[in-house]
């Protein structure tokens, strides 16, 4: 009994630290902590209609959003020196079919982008161009680019098809509310410097984990992240997950988008 409340105590502090918040139900939840998205609901597609599966050899591989008709944003580290047979399907909340599948004709990485070890990434994103405009209606929309970041503590949705608490490859659509953290307390959780293309959020046993990589975080509607992906994968608790920073991005996707859109 003793050694259940240390552990329970243990936990509660890891949240505290990261002012996020800890309720009795996440401190009594059992199991490891990898690949678990604790609270993530099932979500049709017309509510995230931005949300679209990138597929290699026919099964889903990472998320991404749609930017405008012919561009969608996604994580570098998902189309890094990756096959270049990349298909996208948009318009359905299953990432084994419905909806439309469209093949991707060319990539634009940040040529800043870095992937150090598998841990850390910084400037995650890259830009496809689809081989085909697609077809706006309910189910597939672009999303607009936020101008700001949300507020410290803010609610912030991420979504995909990435590993559940009881799945590696969920067929449904799923996503969850996490909070934004601080450039600074997310630094002291890594022990690291976070540059300034990069944005924290987390809530404990909830979040991004496998397969959501290059997804949407979300705020009131727009666009303020890209998944990126590092030990914080998962819902780990006291380790944010890291998302590329959209605003402070916004003027690369704008202008690149335009040049890709032009080829």
């Amino acid at each position: 009994m003793f050694s259940t409340l240390l552990v329970l105590l243990s936990v509660a502090t890891l949240g505290c630290a990261l002012h996020l918040p800890v309720d009795p139900e996440f401190l009594l939840k059992k199991g490891p902590i990898n690949n678990r998205i604790v609270g993530g609901e099932d979500t049709p597609i017309e509510t995230i209609p931005w949300q679209v599966s990138l597929q290699r050899l026919g099964s889903h591989a990472c998320g991404g959003v749609i930017y405008s008709k012919n561009i969608i944003i996604t994580a570098a580290h998902c189309v890094y020196k990756k096959n270049p047979r990349i298909f996208v399907r948009v318009g359905s909340s299953t990432s084994k079919n419905g909806g439309s599948v469209i093949k991707v004709a060319k990539i634009t990485v940040h040529d800043r982008y870095v992937n150090i070890n598998n841990e850390k990434t910084e400037y995650d994103i890259a830009l496809l161009l689809l081989s085909s405009p697609l077809e706006m209606g309910p189910t597939v929309k672009a999303i607009p680019l936020a101008e700001s970041v949300p507020h410290d503590g803010a609610a912030v949705l991420v979504s995909g098809w990435g590993y559940t608490e009881t799945e590696e490859s969920p067929l449904h659509l799923k996503s969850v509310y996490v909070n934004i953290v601080n450039r600074e307390e997310c630094a002291r959780a890594y022990n690291t410097e976070i540059i300034k293309a990069t944005i924290c959020a987390a809530s404990p046993w909830k979040g991004a984990c496998n397969g959501d990589s290059g997804g949407p975080l979300t705020y009131n509607g727009k666009l303020v992240g890209i998944v990126a992906f590092g030990p914080g994968m998962c819902g780990t608790p006291g380790k944010p997950v890291i998302y590329t920073d959209v605003v402070e991005l916004r003027k690369w996707i704008e202008e690149e988008a335009k040049v890709l859109s032009s080829a």
